[in-house]
């Protein structure tokens, strides 16, 4: 008799406390729905005792079949319930405050008007609780790059003329499960494509914040497709969702120089490597570059000198890096002032990004490539003005993908 495998125990160890916590139906969670979703894991378990051995299609078939049953049934139905639930009750009910500023933002672009000029004291933003005592710095400046508004734009407009209002959320979604979807075809092993494809959908870091709408699944979802396109082979192609999620969330900008160098270890030519990255920069500048014209200082002061500290309404010092220790310290005395943190970033960040474009150059691959950026990020972020819970979350995708990643093959 077989065993049980790793992704039957893990699919009920992280189904239980998520659909305990967050809700799965728009008003009280209707137990029949809880009845199937108990059947499913029950069910995805017992096919690993062995009665399908000989059958091994068979068996593949209802355990994937069970997963993607599963995570509709959980995930899928809280997505529906936390949309509808915020429709009864408030615009600003159970939403990250960048849901709010993205609907308004694309709203004023619409209409003619800059997002990243404008500000935000007139729109539902005003009535989200971000202090008792402070007011929320990005009622002025709208940080999110021009891609973040322009793939939600089809949805809005769908939406507002079908059920009559938009919530952000939505396209987050269907990129949540297109991430999902290209994980369980990346990975051949069925065994390790499901273990996967959990993981991805129920990580306890990353679930929470996905479901109240911050970006940065909306981004990931380009950066792993730009990923799946390198192991394809597609290396001049790959770089089209890669410049997506450049030009959607300024996290990924810390593999620009690793990026760079993956590139140039796989041709060892320089004009060959510039010919495979053109459709990266014409894509990136395509999209951003309009904006940016638009009004150049408006454009920079949110996206740029928001985050670093160098506008009026400037991101505070916050989080569990070094800001907050020498916040807390008292080296510095208002997380609103500005502190060359760029000084620390260039002593300890730019060695170790040498160090880790050598380490690449010895084996040069797309999990190497993954790991590179994701322990450059975690250092960059921890030597940052702000290191906050999501980019831990952010940070576990990035570590679990790399630990996935197949092998690239000759």
């Amino acid at each position: 008799m077989k065993n049980l495998k790793l992704d039957s125990i893990l699919l009920f160890i992280l189904i239980i406390p998520f659909i305990m916590t967050y809700g799965i139906g728009p008003g009280e969670t209707p137990f029949w729905l809880f009845g199937l979703i108990f059947l499913a894991i029950l069910l995805y378990a017992i096919f690993d005792l062995g009665w399908f051995h000989k059958k091994e299609k068979v068996y593949i078939r209802f355990k994937t079949f069970l997963l993607w049953f599963t995570i509709f049934a959980t995930i899928g139905a809280a997505f529906f319930s936390a949309i509808v639930v915020r429709h009864q009750i408030s615009p600003i009910y159970n939403v990250h405050d960048i849901i709010l500023q993205q609907e308004s933002a694309l709203r004023f672009m619409l209409h003619g008007k800059n997002p990243y000029t404008a500000t935000y004291v007139h729109t539902p933003m005003k009535d989200w609780h971000y202090s008792d005592t402070e007011e929320n710095p990005a009622l002025y400046h709208f940080v999110m790059q021009p891609f973040y508004l322009l793939f939600a734009v089809p949805f809005y407009l769908v939406m507002g003329h079908t059920i009559g209002y938009f919530d952000a959320r939505v396209p987050l979604f269907i990129l949540f499960f297109s991430l999902l979807i290209l994980a369980q075809k990346l990975i051949k092993d069925s065994d390790k494509s499901r273990l996967f494809v959990v993981l991805l959908a129920y990580n306890p870091a990353m679930l929470g914040y996905t479901l109240e709408g911050r970006a940065d699944m909306f981004m990931f979802t380009f950066l792993f497709a730009g990923f799946y396109l390198l192991y394809k082979k597609r290396i001049a192609f790959a770089g089209i969702p890669i410049a997506f999620a450049f030009a959607t969330k300024q996290s990924i900008w810390p593999l620009f120089p690793l990026y760079i160098a993956y590139v140039y270890f796989k041709t060892k030519k320089s004009n060959q490597t510039i010919k495979l990255l053109l459709p990266f920069f014409v894509t990136f500048f395509i999209v951003v570059l309009p904006f940016y014209f638009w009004n150049p200082k408006g454009f920079i002061d949110s996206t740029i000198f928001y985050l670093s500290g160098n506008v009026a309404h400037s991101y505070p010092i916050a989080g569990y890096g070094l800001g907050a220790m020498l916040h807390q310290s008292g080296f510095i005395k208002d997380v609103h002032t500005y502190y060359p943190f760029w000084i620390w970033q260039a002593i300890v960040s730019v060695p170790i990004l040498i160090w880790l474009i050598l380490w690449m150059k010895k084996e040069n691959s797309i999990q190497r490539l993954i790991l590179a950026y994701g322990i450059f990020l975690f250092i960059f972020w921890y030597l940052s003005r702000y290191f906050n819970n999501s980019h831990l979350g952010y940070l576990s995708m990035i570590f679990l993908t790399a630990y996935f990643f197949p092998e690239e093959k000759g």
